[in-house]
């Protein structure tokens, strides 16, 4: 029974069908794929993702299973759903080209913020005094990833690490103290910056903006926040979209130090084995899950058929050979592809039987014709080729050099007589049929020199045999005629 299931059916008959270009396709779905998987990871919004992902699943099924009124609710439904996602995750959808843009952008230099360094302490000391005075602070240690596209405004400053430093950041009185101040590799890079603020209501509780900032922050990167209270005079910590309070001053210095660990001091491992197996989880899942959109998009549109009649074209043709004829002169190829699109950017004026014929012996040729003589379109294969052979008469010819006579008519005016005629060239090379007798000259034009009185160059035509031909195409014979008065 389930093999009468159309997809099913198919799945059965799969193997005849894939190409090579067919996995490459695939690869780069779940590349694309696994980009989102690491966006929604993110945020927020994969559950959201998932419930549609959910519901579109099932909207495939009651298709394919024909489970008639489950179809029709999750038709419209389907259709609307795409349209406020868009709508309403607008914002998601920016980020995430701009999250696929800065991808590659991740610094490789890191590691100079290093625990228990001088920087750490100015860090921590500043932070400790400014809760003691309940002074509103928030601090952003920037991870790997790039905040540029996460911040908004404030000044930039690339300034030393230090308490005085910070605490004139964060002083009441400061333009700068209500945004955020940004540490990057060992430097404040930026100070009264403007961070996206959370959703998560049930993670920020009864806190303020600055913990509001720091969660929506970290949702989206990998940095870590240390925010101090002016209300409670507290400490607390953000990692990863969770916010932890700190129960004492000390564990600052805890929080700090893991976390530079884990981000700036690289562990020896195999770079190259750290590659495969990080997120393989998110990786097998994007793989199943192109697989699964190939095989009813692309597979689906199934291996389509298409004939061309092109030219037989010779190439390569030797200068002693002349092809008398051949036959045919047209041929017959059929090309498939997987869907008509395919077939939609195949100019039929590039399509050519292309032979090469520079070993090609004197008379009859059989030639044949392979895959190897057609440039086949990208993305399609040769089904069928028609003829196999075809047949040439070709025709040696042998090089040979002939003597040039000259053809003269008439006599110079009475009191004047020729001296001499000279033709130039006196020798020409022609092309002789093999077998056949090459003349022993070759007789220009008649001329006439009757009446002359004086000596002339005068063009002449060449009178070769049909089966002959000038080895120099174009050549031009002369013939001098030297006229002197007689004594």
């Amino acid at each position: 029974m389930l093999e009468k299931i159309p997809f099913i059916e198919n799945l059965f008959q799969l193997q005849g069908n894939l190409y090579l270009t067919d996995f490459l396709d695939i690869a780069v779905i779940a590349l694309l794929i696994y980009s989102l998987f690491l966006f929604f990871r993110r945020t927020r919004t994969y559950m959201v993702f998932l419930g549609l992902s959910i519901t579109f699943g099932l909207y495939v099924i009651a298709e394919t299973l024909n489970l008639y009124l489950t179809f029709i609710t999750l038709r419209y439904f389907v259709g609307v759903s795409i349209i406020v996602f868009v709508i309403v995750f607008q914002g998601e959808i920016r980020k995430y080209f701009e999250f696929l843009g800065l991808a590659g952008t991740r610094q490789i230099k890191r590691g100079s913020l290093a625990p228990k360094s001088p920087s750490t302490g100015e860090i921590i000391q500043a932070c400790v005094k400014m809760a003691q005075a309940k002074i509103g602070a928030l601090i952003v240690i920037q991870g790997k990833d790039s905040l540029d596209s996460f911040i908004d405004g404030g000044v930039t400053l690339d300034g030393v690490i230090s308490e005085d430093v910070i605490l004139s950041i964060f002083d009441p009185h400061s333009d700068g103290h209500d945004g955020a101040m940004i540490v990057n590799n060992d430097r404040i890079s930026k100070f009264g910056a403007h961070l996206p603020l959370s959703t998560n209501f049930k993670e920020i509780g009864k806190h303020g903006t600055r913990h509001s900032a720091a969660l929506g922050l970290t949702e989206n990167s990998d940095s870590l926040c240390v925010v101090c209270s002016e209300e409670k005079g507290k400490i607390s910590v953000c990692k990863d979209g969770k916010l932890k309070t700190l129960l004492q001053f000390g564990d600052l210095e805890k929080e700090l130090e893991k976390f530079i660990k884990a981000k700036f001091v690289k562990p020896e491992k195999n770079k190259y084995r750290d590659v495969l197996t990080r997120n393989l989880s998110l990786k097998a899942g994007a793989m199943a899950l192109a697989i699964v959109i190939w095989f009813f998009t692309a597979y689906q549109a199934g291996m389509l058929e298409k004939s061309y009649t092109v030219p037989i074209v010779l190439e390569n043709t030797p200068k002693d050979i002349v092809i008398k004829d051949y036959t045919p002169k047209t041929g017959t190829i059929t090309l498939s592809g997987r869907g008509d699109a395919i077939f939609s950017g195949i100019k039929e004026d590039n399509l050519k039987i292309k032979v090469d014929v520079s070993k090609v012996k004197n008379g009859v040729n059989e030639v044949v014709i392979t895959e190897k003589n057609i440039d086949i379109p990208a993305n399609t294969f040769l089904v069928a080729l028609e003829p196999s052979s075809f047949v040439m008469n070709a025709l040696k010819y042998n090089l040979v050099k002939v003597p040039v006579v000259p053809r003269v008519n008439g006599a110079a005016a009475q009191g004047y007589r020729v001296s001499s005629i000279v033709v130039d060239p006196d020798e020409v090379e022609i092309w002789v049929p093999e077998g056949t007798n090459a003349p022993t000259d070759l007789s220009t034009d008649e001329i006439g020199v009757s009446d002359l009185t004086q000596s002339l160059i005068i063009p002449a035509g060449l009178q070769v045999p049909k089966n002959m031909t000038l080895a120099e195409a174009g050549l031009e014979i002369s013939i001098s005629v030297t006229v002197e008065k007689e004594e």
